[in-house]
């Protein structure tokens, strides 16, 4: 019986500087943790859960609210920030207030290349991967799929296949869950790279 061959794996060149020197996404993914928004009043909330994200294994804290917010977690020193901006304007703001890398979507990607902002290109949906890829490539940003508003189940058959078509950065609300995918992916694309 005749065995198909596996499907290509898409080589990734790009590094992300998040503020302690590059870090090389060839295999490795990150894990981008959605902080919720604290209370009316008590920031001391948002502190609590970017520092319990980190500790289950987050590599970036994902802190899409406001720029006093973002600015309050990037000041922090906690750990590296990250926000998801719909807007030129709402990018320019998360910068401004520390983020360490803005997520923006396809057609925001060219303006955050101009404007020199750290970033990486998101997309919602498996299907919109294979269009959003070219426009990162282009300017050398990863690609990031956002997993933060699937049940459980789905997230992780996603997030598995995001990695292996090329998405390095996953917005996710289960770190550990995403930590262990990103791992076996990362361990799945090293061996094929190997062979």
């Amino acid at each position: 019986m005749p065995v198909s061959s596996p499907p290509p794996v898409p080589r990734i060149d790009v590094a992300v500087d998040l503020g302690a020197g590059p870090v090389d996404l060839g295999t490795r993914g990150l894990a981008a943790a959605v902080v919720p928004a604290p209370r009316f009043g008590r920031e001391g909330e948002l502190q609590a859960a970017v520092k319990a994200a980190l500790a289950a294994g987050a590599d970036l804290a994902d802190v899409s609210l406001e720029p006093r917010l973002v600015g309050a977690v990037a000041r922090s020193g906690a750990g590296p920030v990250a926000a998801r901006v719909a807007t030129a304007e709402a990018a320019a703001a998360a910068r401004a207030a520390g983020a360490a890398l803005v997520l923006v979507p396809p057609d925001l990607a060219d303006r955050a290349a101009a404007e020199g902002w750290p970033a990486a290109v998101v997309v919602d949906d498996l299907a919109a991967i294979a269009a959003a890829r070219p426009t990162a490539d282009r300017h050398g940003f990863p690609l990031a799929f956002d997993a933060s508003r699937l049940p459980a189940l789905e997230a992780l058959a996603d997030e598995a296949v995001a990695l292996s078509s090329g998405c390095r950065i996953v917005r996710t609300t289960d770190v550990r869950r995403t930590r262990r995918v990103i791992e076996v992916v990362a361990a799945l694309l090293e061996a094929r790279r190997e062979a």
